[in-house]
């Protein structure tokens, strides 16, 4: 006996099938204001036609597709995709054309950061479920159900549940699927779902023969009442445990129950398993002519359902989208790279060109050094020389950051503006350096807490958008660092703060925290950057052009890059320096 899945797939749909419904959603739409307004009104109409069978959805589908479209609104187009997708998995059974919708879907809510995907990663677990495929099903209920945890969304979590214990079920992990099942009762949403759940859970104690559990399980399933829309098809489960029973007690007030809801239901799959029910009841009162007829139809529905699911085709568009998006990664990592390396190249002809004038006038000076009075005024010279040299280098190096300001301003692409903010924090922390040399009174040392209080500062705030910050705390040692050793510590720590405010917290709430320490120990430099976030991965690709700089510049200074859990979540990143010179 196949397990009840939960096809409650799509936000702010109402079930029913009184025409009213779909006269009150078209009077909606004559008053409808906005264009996000009609576009789900459009959805909630083809949802009505898809649970009536007809083709007026397809309609409905594309005009709110093409609404969105018009109006540039992408979770619009998304919605649409996904619900094009489900007309074409639930009514005709064309499982290539829904996988092709669904993995569109998806393509876009992911290009656009948006939460939706969520809902399509659900939904295509539901299709791989109802085509027996359990280990492709289990995989996209996973994603869903973490994604669902990050953006709390109590439903999708529910569903996920439910959806993962029938499977574990289906393959007879029986203690787990009750762990789960009953953990998805416990969620405080949608308590018309847990009537889906109990009649799960009457499966599974019939499966267990644990028939007194299951009669219990589903007589709360078959209930009818206004939040159980699937009470008459939940008498399939009862059928099968009187069956296992040979118990023919009450079997004919469910057998007419099964026989008025049967002419209504529209999903091949969902009518073949009624159809064997029905067979089944006939079967225990001993009418076997009736029995016969319903098993032949039964297996002909069972074969139309079973000509719609094509794996193999399935498989082809998952692995086409799969493909499609390492493409993207690999174009993103390249598209950084050439930027920097121009950067670089910039940076490196600015560099050269102002130490050239520096040991030019360097050497004109030394000249002069033999006469007490002309060293004094040398020094006096040198002093005025280098502080014009970083003040020039900090002009040169903010003309950088303002070129990459404006090339930001003008790009389109999310992730080159992305790839262009981060290189514009690598060049502010060299700034912010030659900015300091150039206003104190020491030339050729930084404090070094004071460079990492202002440098935190600004990179929290150039990457700071939601309306609630990420709190932070700075430990740092009053050391004067050479430019050779705070130069590279800079970069190193723009990196780790970067990937805290990018991956530790989704999304950040008033416990998000982050501290950083810099401290000596035994003849070594300590940086720390601590977080409460979600943790680090148990494998970091050691490919991005983040940990490349970050290992280019540790072995300049001898060091070594370590992440470790933080107690009792959260990361701790810590650089361990042997090259260091404290002024």
């Amino acid at each position: 006996m196949k397990q009840l899945l939960l096809f409650l797939f799509l936000p702010l749909l109402c079930y029913t099938q009184e025409q009213s419904e779909k006269e009150r959603l078209l009077k909606s739409l004559d008053t409808a204001v906005t264009y996000q307004d009609k576009a789900q009104l459009y959805i909630d109409l083809a949802w009505e036609y898809m649970m009536a069978e007809n083709d007026s959805a397809v309609i409905y589908n594309d005009l709110s597709f093409k609404i969105s479209e018009k109006n540039k609104y992408t979770l619009g187009k998304a919605i649409a995709l996904e619900s094009k997708g489900l007309y074409h998995e639930i009514i005709s059974g064309d499982y290539e054309k829904a996988s092709n919708y669904y993995f569109q879907g998806i393509a876009l809510a992911e290009e656009n950061n948006l939460n939706y995907a969520t809902s399509i990663y659900h939904s295509l677990g539901v299709m791989f479920h109802t085509s027996d495929n359990y280990d492709k099903a289990k995989e996209y209920y996973t994603i869903a159900y973490e994604r669902a945890l990050n953006e709390s969304d109590l439903v999708l979590q529910k569903k996920c549940v439910t959806n993962l214990g029938t499977i574990n079920s289906s393959q007879g992990n029986y203690d787990l699927a009750e762990k789960m099942l009953l953990e998805s009762i416990k969620i405080p949403v949608r308590e018309d779902i847990n009537y889906s759940t109990y009649a799960n859970l009457a499966n599974l104690f019939k499966r267990k023969k644990e028939y007194s559990k299951a009669l219990e399980m589903v007589e709360k399933a078959i209930i009818k009442h206004p939040d159980n829309y699937d009470s008459e098809r939940n008498l399939i489960f009862l059928v099968e445990i009187k069956k296992a029973l040979g118990d023919s007690t009450g079997i004919e007030n469910a057998l007419q129950r099964l026989l008025i809801e049967y002419p209504s239901i529209k999903s091949f799959r969902d009518k073949s398993l009624m159809a064997r029910a029905i067979s089944d009841s006939y079967k225990l009162k001993e009418d076997f002519k009736a029995a016969l007829e319903y098993r032949d139809e039964y297996i002909l529905l069972y074969e139309e359902v079973k000509s719609g699911q094509r794996d193999d085709t399935v498989f082809e568009m998952e692995a086409q989208y799969q493909n499609e998006k390492k493409q993207r990664e690999i174009e993103k990592q390249q598209a950084t790279k050439t930027l920097l390396l121009w950067i670089a190249g910039l940076v490196t002809i600015l560099l050269a060109a102002v130490l050239f004038s520096y040991f030019k006038n360097k050497k004109k000076n030394g000249l002069l050094a033999k006469q007490k009075k002309m060293l004094e005024a040398t020094i006096d010279e040198k002093n005025i020389l280098l502080r014009e040299t970083h003040h020039r280098v900090k002009n040169s190096f903010q003309m950088v950051s303002s070129l990459l300001f404006i090339q930001s301003e003008t790009a389109q692409n999310k992730e080159a503006k992305l790839a262009i903010k981060e290189a514009q924090n690598r060049v502010r922390s060299m700034v912010l350096i030659h900015q300091k040399l150039y206003s104190k009174d020491q030339l050729v040392g930084i404090d070094s807490k004071e460079y990492i209080e202002d440098f935190t500062k600004d990179i929290i705030e150039s990457h700071q958008f939601e309306n609630t910050k990420i709190k932070y705390q700075i430990n740092a040692e009053q050391l004067v660092l050479s430019i050779e050793t705070i130069t590279p510590i800079g970069l190193i720590l723009n990196e780790l703060i970067t990937n805290v405010l990018k991956h530790a917290f989704k999304p950040v709430t008033a416990e998000s925290f982050m501290q950083i320490n810099l401290y000596t120990e035994q003849n070594k430099l300590i940086l720390e950057v601590i977080d409460n976030g979600l943790g680090m991965p148990e494998s970091i690709k050691d490919t991005s052009f983040g940990i490349e700089l970050i290992d280019a510049l540790s072995k300049k200074l001898k060091a070594r890059l370590t992440h470790e859990k933080n107690i009792p979540k959260g990361t701790v990143a810590k650089v361990i320096m042997k090259r260091f010179e404290v002024l």
